[in-house]
C-alpha cells in the first residue's frame, strides 16, 4: 500500500513567500536581510574631530634706542595736532621728554657705552648689557655730547633752557601732577601756548639732531638706514598739523626761502612749499631728504597732483635730459605760483621730455629709453620673474 503524505491542515504550512506565521499574540519577526544587502549597509561614521587650533605666538615688544625715540616723537605730533586738549598736552610733555632723553643717550652711547652711566667710572659691561644701572639725565647727556664728543648741538637759541623747563614739567606730571611750576623764585601757571611753543622749539632741534647725528651714521641702503628714514618721514608728516610748529618754523624760514620762491616746490611729505631740488631733494620745513628725486617725483604725482587716470599724460614721469634720473614731472607749481611745463625733482632743471611714447605691455604713457618702451611698473614686474 503506497504511503501517502500526511495532509497538513490549512494555515499550518509555510506562508506564501516562505514566511512562517508568528505565534498568536507575538510580533512578526524582522524580515531577513540578504547577505548582499547586509554588506551594503554603511557602518556608522565616528564624529569628526575639529582640527587643533594653531597657537598664536605672543607679540614681541622690541624697540631699539633710536626707533624708540622716534616712536615717542610720532606720538608727540599726534597729541599736538589741531587744537590739543589738556590731556593731549600732558602726553605731549611726557613723550617729548622721553624722546629727548632716549635720543641724546643713543648718540652718547655711540661715543662709548659707559658714558650713559650716571657715574661712568663705576660702569661695567655686564650692568650695561642687562640694563641694570642708573643712567645720566637729559641735561647731563647734552653736556657730555658737547664736552666729550665735541658736538656743536644744543648751543644755539634756547634749546638747553627749553629742555630744562620740559624736564620740570615732566617731573611734576610724573610724580604728583601739575597745577603750577616753579621757575627761579616764581610760581607760574602752565598754559597751553607755552607747551606748544616749547614743543615746537624742541621738535626742530630733535629732528635736526636725528638727521645729522643718528641717521647719517647708518650705512646708506642698510635696513637700519631705510627704517629710520621711514620713521623720520612719519614724524615729518605730522608737523604741518601742529599750528604752533607752523608758526615757529616759518618765522625762521620765510626770509631764507623768499629769494627762492621761483624754484621751491611743494613737499609731498609735509605739503609745505619748502622743497628744494639741487642734486639732493631736501625740504627746509620738515627736513625730508632723498638721495635722488625718483621717489619724490612718484609721491608728488600721487599725493600732491593726485592724478588718478593712468592715461593722463601729466602722470608720466620721464627721464631727465640733464641728469638722466626718472624724476621729470609735468605741470609743477612753485611757491611763486608759477607753473613749469616739466620739472626735475633731482637736479631742479626745467626740461622737455625726450622720446615720449606708450608702454608696449600695458599701453599707458611712458618714455622711450634705449629703444625700450616699457613703463617702470611693467619693467619691475618682468625683472621680478628672474
Amino acid at each position: 500500500m503506497a504511503d501517502h503524505a500526511q495532509e497538513e491542515p490549512p494555515g499550518s504550512g509555510p506562508a506564501e513567500g516562505g514566511r512562517t506565521p508568528a505565534a498568536e499574540g507575538q510580533p512578526d519577526p524582522a524580515p531577513a536581510v540578504p547577505e548582499r544587502s547586509r554588506a551594503a549597509v554603511p557602518s556608522p561614521v565616528p564624529p569628526s574631530r575639529k582640527p587643533a587650533r594653531r597657537r598664536r605666538e605672543p607679540v614681541k615688544i622690541a624697540f631699539g634706542p633710536v626707533e624708540n625715540g622716534l616712536d615717542y616723537l610720532i606720538s608727540v605730533t599726534k597729541h599736538l595736532k589741531g587744537d590739543p586738549a589738556p590731556r593731549d598736552l600732558k602726553y605731549a610733555i611726557l613723550h617729548l621728554a622721553a624722546a629727548a632723553e632716549v635720543l641724546l643717550k643713543a648718540r652718547l652711547q655711540g661715543e662709548h657705552w659707559s658714558l650713559v652711566f650716571e657715574k661712568p667710572e663705576t660702569a661695567t659691561r655686564e650692568s650695561f648689557d642687562n640694563a641694570d644701572f642708573k643712567s645720566c639725565g637729559s641735561i647731563e647727556a647734552l653736556d657730555r655730547l658737547q664736552r666729550l664728543a665735541q658736538l656743536d648741538v644744543g648751543k644755539k637759541g634756547s634749546t638747553k633752557d627749553d629742555l630744562q623747563r620740559l624736564i620740570k614739567w615732566r617731573n611734576a606730571l610724573q610724580h604728583y601732577g601739575i597745577t603750577t611750576y616753579t621757575e627761579g623764585k616764581e610760581s607760574k601757571t602752565l598754559y597751553a601756548p607755552a607747551v606748544e611753543k616749547l614743543a615746537a622749539n624742541l621738535l626742530q632741534f630733535l629732528l635736526t639732531f636725528v638727521r645729522d647725528e643718528l641717521w647719517q651714521s647708518k650705512p646708506p641702503g642698510s635696513l637700519q638706514h631705510l627704517r629710520l628714514h621711514e620713521e623720520m618721514r612719519e614724524v615729518s608728516r605730522g608737523l604741518s598739523d601742529i599750528r604752533m610748529y607752523l608758526t615757529v618754523r616759518w618765522s625762521g624760514l620765510r626770509a631764507e626761502l623768499e629769494p627762492l620762491k621761483d624754484s621751491t616746490v611743494q613737499c609731498p611729505t609735509c605739503r609745505e612749499f619748502a622743497l628744494l631740488c639741487n642734486g639732493t631733494p631736501e625740504c627746509r620745513f620738515c627736513g625730508m631728504t632723498e638721495e635722488t628725486g625718483e621717489r619724490v617725483a612718484d609721491e608728488y604725482v600721487d599725493l600732491v597732483q593726485e592724478y588718478i587716470s593712468l592715461s593722463d599724460p601729466r602722470r608720466v614721469i620721464h627721464p631727465c635730459p640733464e641728469c638722466a634720473e626718472f624724476s621729470l614731472v609735468a605741470d609743477v607749481e612753485f611757491a611763486s605760483e608759477r607753473r613749469a611745463s616739466h620739472f626735475c625733482f633731482t637736479c631742479g632743471e626745467e626740461s622737455e621730455p625726450q622720446n615720449p611714447g606708450s608702454c608696449d605691455v600695458c599701453g599707458i604713457l611712458t618714455a622711450v629709453k634705449d629703444g625700450l618702451s616699457v613703463c617702470p611698473d611693467c619693467f619691475d614686474a618682468r625683472l621680478a620673474r628672474f
